[in-house]
């Protein structure tokens, strides 16, 4: 395990090293002091990820002391890894050096969003204990969080997690949104990860939608929980007049959750419907759901198809499915045949 550990931070720190960086893109203010610049990485000339050379003051019962590392983020601001300069490797309180499994720890607990000491200001991770051997108080990591961090580094870790994932996040992703592309979306979909596809979802401009479309498709149809209606939201209407989008719901549209459904027929409402989505949506009106019907009765009504709209008539005089009042005087409008045999909700 010592070994793996070692290897991938020199592996890593190569990486670094061949890629190239064209200079700082901006700088980030440390709360206790001084400041940080962070830089492009490219290979030629694609931004592949981010950097920056940490010299961050951590302070541990009245020593304070620099911690000199190199962070890595990725497109959309997640902590990747880190690497120790050889001539100054970190330290614990001690001045022990961290050994491999402290590094390993470290790597662990700046990728995790899920520690309960993160969200604790520094003076509450230690409370005072008074001690025989020593003159006056010293302070003892409370029992909660022990686990959590580094023995005799509780400090470095709570510092660095907060350099790693703080301000820094939200520079890199306004950073990245100014300067995406075909290239840069392709690689932030390839991330496979929910906050990934979120932060395209909610980054891309209404022509960026249009021209990664399948893409963002493909992330629909794969999505899981909230995504794909939130996805489906966020796609600018006019894209659901196109073949593209209303195909897509032809063949996927039962296997869509209850809310995407309904996601999908709120944007469908401004545009006009290809033959092949009515004969899709007719059969999904039924007696068990009033709101949806209604959604897809308004549809098909707007779309002013008259065999659709005699499709629908028998539809609904068969189901005896009855009408919101809008859609019945949407029908009286167009002087439907037949409007006397349905009931009114």
């Amino acid at each position: 395990m010592k070994l793996v550990v070692a290897i991938s931070m020199a592996l890593s720190g190569l990486l670094t090293y061949l890629l190239s960086g064209p200079g700082s893109a901006f700088e980030i203010a440390l709360k206790n002091g001084g400041s940080f610049e962070v830089s492009e990485v490219r290979w030629g000339d694609k931004l592949e990820k981010y950097t920056a050379n940490i010299m961050a003051p951590v302070c541990e019962e009245g020593i304070c002391y620099n911690v000199n590392v190199t962070f890595n983020w990725n497109l959309i601001g997640e902590f990747i890894d880190y690497q120790v300069q050889p001539y100054d490797p970190l330290t614990k309180l001690d001045h022990k050096p961290f050994t491999l499994a402290d590094y390993a720890k470290l790597q662990s607990i700046l990728t995790n969003h899920d520690l309960i000491f993160t969200g604790m200001n520094a003076e509450e991770l230690v409370v005072e204990t008074a001690e025989a051997a020593v003159d006056g108080y010293s302070g003892a990591t409370i029992e909660a969080i022990r686990d959590e961090v580094i023995d005799g580094a509780l400090f470095t870790c709570h510092t660095l997690w907060h350099v790693a994932n703080g301000a820094v996040v939200d520079s890199i992703r306004s950073h990245t949104q100014g300067r995406l592309d075909k290239y840069l979306i392709g690689r932030i979909v390839k991330y496979n990860t929910a906050s990934a596809h979120y932060y395209l979802i909610n980054n891309l401009s209404d022509e960026q939608f249009a021209q990664n479309l399948p893409e963002i498709i493909d992330l629909v149809r794969n999505g899981k929980g909230y995504f794909p209606k939130n996805a489906i939201e966020k796609i600018p209407e006019n894209l659901f007049a196109g073949k593209e989008m209303q195909d897509f719901l032809v063949q996927n549209y039962d296997s869509l959750s209850y809310y995407t459904q309904v996601a999908a027929l709120n944007k469908l409402q401004k545009v006009p419907l290809q033959s092949k989505l009515v004969e899709k949506l007719l059969p999904e009106i039924s007696d068990r759901n009033s709101a949806q019907n209604q959604k897809i009765i308004t549809l098909i009504i707007k779309n002013n198809d008259q065999a659709s709209i005699q499709k629908l008539m028998d539809l609904l005089i068969e189901k005896k499915i009855k009408l919101s009042k809008e859609n019945y005087q949407l029908l009286q409008e167009l002087r439907v045949e037949r409007l006397g045999s349905i009931e009114k909700i």
